[in-house]
């Protein structure tokens, strides 16, 4: 019988390069000297010259222009719409490019109110009146700088207030406007070319990194706002920001302190992550006219950390840092005042201020701890394990007057600080315990700390991780101090007394 024939080569004549009969078996592998295995396995292969296999595509983002589209863009630029205008309204370079809007205005708007409401006293550079007016009247094509700008603002604004998600078509929380904000920057070449609003957009992914506990995020995003700032010489001039009724931008407010906030904000956060500012120069504060008393509280606390500046910058020298400029320091924070000569009005500013100014203080005592400087016989409170308790004794005296609504909007920050002024005196109370007790039922350092716990457990339950701490300190604290009962000095008979003696006698002789 005639073996079939094949229209190919098998697999051991493509291997020798022989000529193959096409058989199966094939003439070759049935003649060869040594037995072989004659099969039709391997894959026919593409006849001719080996051509070069095309690149496989990179898949381009959607957002991603493509050429095409480049294109277009230069005919729209070649073609200027504002040669089709018959009043010649101008070039389009001239007009904000407007932004797809994937938050509607009326969430933002909602967002702004708060802002305008509860946080516009710590952070007072954003017009929140024209920002609305732009928002609503903007009928969905908002140019992207001011969307950029709000879906920021709000993001920070919801972080910091802690606001529950709204909810319009999806729900809407921070989380989604930083996503929504990042999303409209990235497609615009913000980097090459800052401006005030790109600074602002800056500061506020900061704040709301900083509030969801993203520490580097946090830092990265602060010193791009001080970068930016200094591109726009900030920090030698804070008037070059245009003036809103000079024809600025009316979104910003206040500009003459914006590079203030900045620098008050690396300051505070770098020292709390025990690094270095990026900007290490001295400030030029601002000359304010204002009669906003929430500018002038920003400068205020600007003053405090000019004043703490030595010692925060010379803390990794062993050199810069003495007895004597720890002491200096701490005296010039004591004597300063807010507002010397304004209004002293309980405010969101003010507890700011006052909550940074102890937590100033308790840092230098921790620097002199850490320095051994301290010593029972020290004629200065500062070199004394007595002074935590002084501290936390100023802050609850200041702090008196001051509702929960109005820490609420100093967020995280201050939280931190707060915890550091209340763990200082727990650990001091904890090791000193046999000397904190206080006679004849007078007020001592623990009765300060279970004081100050009680005042800023609405900020610690934002962290869950601090409460505890400080919970497990205090109550240790509460149960390790001597019970003054024990031993009750001897007393004359109160009043009190005397009306529980009288009402038995009565009831007895009834």
């Amino acid at each position: 019988m005639r073996p079939p024939l094949t229209k190919r080569a098998c697999d051991e004549c493509i291997t020798r390069k022989v000529k193959c009969s096409g058989a199966w078996p094939c003439e070759t592998c049935t003649n060869a000297s040594k037995r072989v295995t004659c099969t039709y396995l391997k894959p026919a292969r593409r006849r001719g010259p080996k051509v070069r296999q095309p690149a496989p595509q990179l898949r381009r983002p959607s957002n991603q222009p493509t050429t095409d589209d480049l294109a277009e863009e230069e005919d729209d630029e070649e073609h200027d719409p504002g040669d089709d205008d018959p009043g010649g309204s101008g070039s389009s370079s001239s007009r904000p490019k407007t932004s797809g809007m994937m938050i509607p205005s009326t969430v933002l708007a909602s967002v702004v109110r708060f802002y305008r409401d509860a946080s516009y006293s710590v952070w007072p550079v954003v017009n929140a009146e024209a920002l609305l007016q732009r928002l609503l009247l903007s009928d969905g094509q908002i140019d992207s700088s001011t969307y950029c700008l709000a879906t920021a603002l709000c993001s920070a604004t919801m972080a910091q207030l802690q606001l529950a998600p709204l909810v319009d078509m999806e729900s809407v929380d921070s989380s989604v406007l930083a996503a929504e904000c990042m999303r409209v920057r990235e497609e615009s070449n913000y980097r090459e070319n800052p401006d005030a609003r790109s600074v602002l957009v800056s500061f506020f992914m900061h704040v709301y990194h900083a509030k969801i506990n993203r520490r580097n995020s946090a830092m990265m995003f602060i010193q791009e706002a001080i970068s930016g700032a200094r591109l726009l010489r900030l920090d030698d001039d804070p008037e070059v920001v245009e003036d809103p009724g000079a024809g600025g931008d009316d979104v910003i407010e206040n500009p003459e302190v914006l590079f203030t906030l900045l620098w008050v904000s690396e300051r505070g956060y770098a020292m709390h992550l025990g690094l270095t500012p990026s900007y290490s120069g001295s400030i030029r504060l601002p000359t304010v006219a204002s009669a906003n008393m929430h500018v002038q509280g920003l400068v205020e606390l600007a003053r405090l950390f000019a004043a703490f500046d030595g010692v925060s910058i010379g803390r990794s020298s062993a050199t810069q840092v003495s007895a004597t400029s720890l002491a200096q320091t701490e005296g010039e924070l004591s004597v300063l005042s807010f507002g010397q000569g304004g209004n002293n009005k309980a405010s969101t500013r003010l507890a700011d201020y006052f909550i940074t100014k102890e937590w100033m203080r308790t840092i230098i005592w921790q620097e002199a701890l850490s320095r051994q400087l301290l010593s029972s016989s020290s004629y200065v409170d500062l070199m004394t394990f007595r002074f935590p308790a002084l501290v936390s004794r100023d802050l609850l005296y200041e702090l008196r007057g001051f509702t929960e609504s109005d820490l609420l909007p100093l967020g995280r920050d201050q939280l931190l600080k707060c915890f550091e002024v209340a763990n200082s005196l727990a650990d001091t109370v904890l090791y000193t315990a046999s000397r904190s007790s206080s006679p004849n039922f007078e007020v001592g350092p623990q009765d300060f700390l279970h004081a100050l716990y009680q005042r800023i457990l609405p900020f610690l339950e934002q962290d869950e991780l601090l409460k505890s701490i400080l919970h497990a300190k205090t109550a240790e604290a509460l149960v390790m101090a001597p019970a003054r009962l024990l031993n009750p000095q001897p007393r004359e008979e109160s009043t009190i007394d005397k009306i529980f003696h009288e009402t038995d006698i009565l009831l007895s002789d009834s």
